[in-house]
């Protein structure tokens, strides 16, 4: 009896210690890279879409990240991780919209900037002049100044529901978007890419993609993973605060 109480008190450290060695290391080759669309009071939130979420729920998601010392990365540190030329802290994750809607400028950027977190806004360079329900060029503008945690990167100026793998389609794209944001960072209009589509982003120095959407890959992204096909976390309106935080604790 009394060496079983010797070595149950060794048999919990030791456990515990490898448990925590493990996620450590685990961490350290993992990030959880969240994706958004539109961000809406629950009050004014009527859409029944589930890529429209309550600001309510998206507060609540916030401040666990807060209470709980996650540090939310820039498109330049996750790159620099990626390369291997520098280290992240242990809980590092990256908060992504995709889009631009104008839901965001209102009611999301206050929020970040309260809890102090970075974010990424990848936008259609369609809706520059203001098209209803998304940021304009002036809006973006107004943003950087006002919230300097929250980057703007490309979401091409106008391919959803395009060909692509059509290269040449692509790069005019790409040339179009420049004049609206000028950027090395690219999320991939649902998702969907192809290899005519990343040899288009790299010869114009791109330096990283993120994927979203059916049929994709959503998960963490892992620090081997291609450069180009970053993977992400769908965050959808109705996700219990259990289950989103079940997504940032589990090896997924």
């Amino acid at each position: 009896m009394k060496k079983i109480l010797i070595i149950l008190p060794i048999l919990i450290i030791s456990t515990v210690s490898l448990f925590l060695i493990y996620r450590y290391s685990y961490n350290e080759k993992h990030v959880t890279i969240l994706g958004y669309h539109g961000i809406l009071p629950k009050n004014l939130n009527d859409t029944n879409s589930e890529f429209i979420i309550d600001e309510e729920e998206f507060e609540r998601q916030l401040k666990f990240l807060k209470d709980n010392n996650y540090k939310t990365l820039t498109l330049k540190e996750l790159l620099c991780w990626k390369n291997g030329e520098c280290k992240k802290a242990n809980k590092s994750i990256m908060i992504t919209f995709d889009d631009g809607y104008l839901n965001n400028y209102e009611y999301a950027f206050s929020l970040l900037k309260k809890y102090n977190m970075n974010a990424v806004v990848f936008y259609i360079g369609e809706n520059y002049e203001g098209k209803e329900g998304f940021m304009s060029l002036e809006d973006i503008t107004k943003a950087k100044k006002e919230y300097p945690n929250i980057e703007f990167a490309s979401h091409s100026y106008n391919l959803h529901e395009k060909n692509v793998d059509d290269y040449d389609l692509i790069v005019e794209d790409i040339n179009k978007m420049k004049e609206i944001i000028d950027t090395e960072y690219y999320a991939y209009p649902h998702g969907e890419f192809s290899e005519n589509y990343i040899k288009a982003l790299k010869e114009n120095n791109f330096k990283l993609a993120f994927t979203f959407g059916p049929d994709k890959e959503h998960r963490k992204c892992k620090k081997d993973d291609d450069n180009y096909k970053i993977p992400r976390l769908n965050i959808y309106n109705g996700l219990s605060l259990t289950k989103f935080k079940l997504r940032l604790f589990l090896p997924m």
